[in-house]
């Protein structure tokens, strides 16, 4: 009976930007990252499963751009056959309506989609298909974008006259929020169309994180990483509504693969160095992990050779290592003296010193020769 279970509960998700190149990324890496994409879709069907979910929205930029390769459009198609329940598609501004090469007017996608896959090209409120009879209607109201540049407010056409009346009523658009702070030449959605339009819900998509507009209104984020900003990507929402006009509620659920963790330090000391390790070695799963290290400071010969090995060692576990900043290498007395026994090794050492410490933009140079030599003199000890 229809008063036991909830009215409707589907799952939003968005940002799946499926054929995203990651040209940046070394060869396994791009390979990885640009599968689990596709992956992803295989994850939210299994979770829509799990959590009972009637029907998945997809917010936006389910492709990358409109001139994805015919196999990524093939495989895509096949991994959508594997969700069991209506999937509705709302374009973004990646894979805009407007263009005739959109990738959703392609021959090949219009063959092999399956056809519980609805792409929603225009403006005409939808009724999502039921199962049981007598049940209360449920109505997407869509904001596909027609161009990769819009200009204001993809929503402005929502309003209480628009779709039925007597339905749960689910906006679904793309486009970022006046809050994100743009110019008004933009596309900005009004944080309160929700309210102002009687939905019971507003499935955004566009930022790569989740986030709560307000009480009715969501960023679902991408369903897999992309990026090292830490915005909570790597969920979808399970959205359950009891009844026209009843609040949502809306649980996030962890659908990535892949975690991108960023690490700042500024290291000056052994003890410094030590933390950076225990760090490294507390990464729960390293390799499903890309690492983008920030580093800074200035450490002594013998802890910048330990950094050196550390490094190799984050290489060659995790996916993905960017590095930014610069750590100085900067040697003790101690270390200079083990060098330097007498000779021309000795004349060179005080010659590197000299320029180390008369600052200016010879001495970096000369601190990491420092350094080689330390390297060179430890190796053949």
């Amino acid at each position: 009976s229809s008063s036991t279970r909830p009215m409707t509960r589907f799952l939003h998700t968005a940002d799946l930007q499926i054929g995203k190149p990651f040209g940046w990324a070394s060869g396994r890496a791009q390979a990885k990252l640009q599968e689990a994409r596709e992956e992803a879709i295989g994850r939210l069907g299994k979770t829509a499963r799990e959590q009972g979910a009637e029907f998945v929205l997809i917010a936006g930029d389910f492709f990358d751009e409109n001139t994805v390769s015919d196999d990524v459009v093939t495989r895509t198609c096949q991994r959508l056959s594997a969700i069991e329940v209506p999937v509705y598609v709302l374009p973004g501004n990646h894979d805009f309506s407007g263009s005739p090469s959109c990738v959703y007017r392609r021959d090949l996608f219009e063959e092999q989609k399956p056809d519980h896959v609805r792409v929603l090209m225009n403006r005409e409120p939808v009724l999502v298909e039921r199962e049981g009879p007598g049940d209360e209607a449920v109505a997407i109201l869509p904001a596909p974008v027609e161009r990769r540049r819009e200009r204001g407010d993809p929503t402005g056409h929502f309003g209480s006259e628009v779709g039925p009346p007597e339905a749960i009523r689910i906006g679904l658009a793309h486009g970022g929020v006046e809050d994100f702070g743009a110019g008004a030449a933009t596309s900005r959605i009004d944080p309160g169309r929700a309210e102002e339009a009687d939905l019971d819900y507003l499935a955004l998509g566009d930022w790569h994180g989740t986030k709560q507009v307000g009480p009715r209104t969501w960023y679902s984020g991408t369903p897999e990483a992309d990026s090292f900003k830490q915005n909570d990507p790597g969920n979808a929402l399970v959205v359950e509504i009891s009844g026209p006009g009843e609040r949502p509620s809306v649980e996030k659920v962890s659908t990535g693969a892949y975690q991108w963790l960023r690490k700042e330090e500024a290291l000056q000391s052994q003890e410094d160095l030590g933390a950076l390790e225990r760090w490294f070695e507390q990464i729960e799963d390293p390799l499903h992990s890309l690492v983008r290290l920030e580093l800074s400071g200035g450490l002594g010969l013998e802890a910048m050779s330990d950094l050196e090995a550390l490094k190799d060692r984050l290489e060659n576990l995790v996916l993905e290592v960017r590095r930014r900043g610069e750590v100085r290498p900067k040697a003790s007395e101690e270390e200079l003296g083990a060098i330097g026994s007498g000779g021309y090794v000795e004349d060179t050492v005080q010659e590197l010193r000299s320029v180390s410490e008369a600052g200016g933009e010879r001495s970096g140079a000369a601190d990491r020769a420092l350094q080689l030599l330390y390297q060179f003199h430890r190796e053949i000890g």
